[in-house]
């Protein structure tokens, strides 16, 4: 995409937002970046943006390293790991102009499933299909944090900030090393993740200024409804 002033203090300033939002509360705001990067341009999901967001999560990870489940590490990550693979065939075989309609329909699951889905006991077909479908999702739509985010939802939350963020970071660069071996991740593509660090990086340093007046219940709850709109805008504007 052709980058521009305005464009870049808008991408920017969504990811400000969001990392605000996440390193308040843990909850996971892939849902409202998705949409709105991609009103500005596809070419920003999922690969610009993952690689982006390794500023952010590397991170979190680091500040949190004490607190991060490593029990059930391994099993998740073979499911993600599948569920990348799975994402480059069906990228590859996926109309140009139908990605704002899948990438919408795809948020709205994860909201579906954040509503609906109340907990889920860690264990190892838990572990494995859980993580297959936030690598699927996550390659296609970067929308697979909230997977994750059930599959923890019952730690402590300093606990689950810290291990999402390491999944993450170890998600990005996977998808990021198979999407480059398969053709995926462009030159012009880490340009444009270099374009979207800044937001991530302020967002991690000025969010400490903000996490108080954060309450986590009702941060979910407009984490939510500002995905669902950003979704339903996404869905008109590829039908249009």
């Amino acid at each position: 995409m052709e980058w521009t002033i305005a464009t870049f203090l808008l991408a920017n300033f969504i990811l400000i937002v969001a990392s605000i939002l996440q390193m308040a509360t843990g909850v996971s705001v892939g849902m409202i970046i998705v949409p709105f990067l991609a009103m500005i341009s596809y070419t920003l999901i999922p690969a610009p943006i993952a690689f982006a967001s390794l500023t952010l999560t590397m991170m979190m990870a680091y500040k949190g390293r004490k607190d991060i489940d490593t029990q059930n590490m391994f099993q998740v990550s073979m499911g993600m790991l599948l569920g990348i693979f799975v994402a480059i065939y069906l990228l590859k075989n996926i109309h140009f102009e139908y990605l704002g309609i899948i990438f919408g329909f795809l948020i709205l699951i994860s909201v579906f499933i954040s509503l609906k889905v109340k907990a889920f006991k860690l264990g190892r077909t838990v572990n494995y299909s859980g993580g297959f479908i936030a690598g699927l999702m996550g390659s296609m739509a970067a929308v697979g944090g909230q997977i994750l985010a059930l599959l923890f939802q019952n730690h402590p939350l300093e606990s689950i900030k810290s291990t999402l963020a390491f999944l993450y970071t170890l998600f990005s660069v996977v998808m990021l090393l198979v999407f480059y071996m398969f053709d995926e991740f462009s030159t012009e593509q880490m340009i444009s993740g270099f374009y979207l660090m800044p937001g991530f990086i302020i967002g991690f340093f000025i969010a400490p200024l903000f996490s108080k007046y954060f309450n986590p219940k009702y941060a979910k709850s407009m984490v939510l409804v500002m995905a669902t709109l950003g979704a339903l805008l996404l869905i008109g504007k590829g039908l249009l």
